[in-house]
């Protein structure tokens, strides 16, 4: 058919220079904004995470920090961590849970199911009793990794974290550092429970 004209070779690589450049601009923007929400997603969830041990406290008189508490004296785990998600990098040995004493239990056997056995509440006039459960999951932070709580530090006058590794996966801050420090190592995400 005469009188129709497709476009020129030269026309088609003018748009698509265009259309790179312009990706070149907005991607970094945009992978940047992605992890902004994926750090700001995390410091919600630790902060979720320690509103419900905080429940739990208030409920109990104690954090939650046995693994059988039907037991006397209860079985005590040193920390608690996501069950679902994997352990972060850890280059410097900072796995808190790694050589603990006496190992660790889930948020979601403390918070959600009662698994260690926690005398329930059965009347409204019982008091110090397990009322939960305390929240609906707790998954795993933004970028899969597991978060933690080093609630072995509740009987004493140290700190205590709930915690992720952040967005590079390693666990920058060691239990030492946290347990006398209000601030977590380099991009390590937590919130301080005491």
């Amino acid at each position: 058919m005469k009188g129709k004209r497709g476009f020129t070779l030269i026309e088609m690589v003018v748009v698509l220079a265009v259309v790179a450049i312009l990706a070149a601009i907005l991607v970094p923007t945009i992978e940047k904004n992605i992890q902004d929400a994926k750090i700001a997603r995390a410091k919600n969830e630790v902060q979720v995470v320690g509103a419900a041990m905080a429940s739990f406290y208030k409920d109990l008189g104690i954090w939650p920090m046995y693994s059988d508490a039907t037991t006397s004296p209860p079985t005590a785990v040193d920390f608690l961590i996501t069950a679902n998600g994997t352990a972060g990098s850890d280059p410097n040995g900072y796995h808190w849970w790694s050589g603990a004493d006496n190992g660790y239990d889930t948020f979601e056997n403390q918070l959600i199911s009662n698994a260690p056995g926690y005398t329930a509440c059965t009347a409204p006039t019982q008091e110090m009793c397990w009322n939960g459960p305390y929240i609906n999951e707790v998954k795993p932070d933004p970028w899969g990794h597991q978060y933690s709580s080093n609630v072995k530090d509740a009987t004493g006058s140290n700190a205590m974290w709930v915690w992720s590794a952040g967005p590079d996966g390693v666990a920058d801050t060691n239990s030492t550092q946290a347990r006398s420090s209000a601030a977590l190592s380099n991009d390590d995400i937590g919130v301080r429970l005491r």
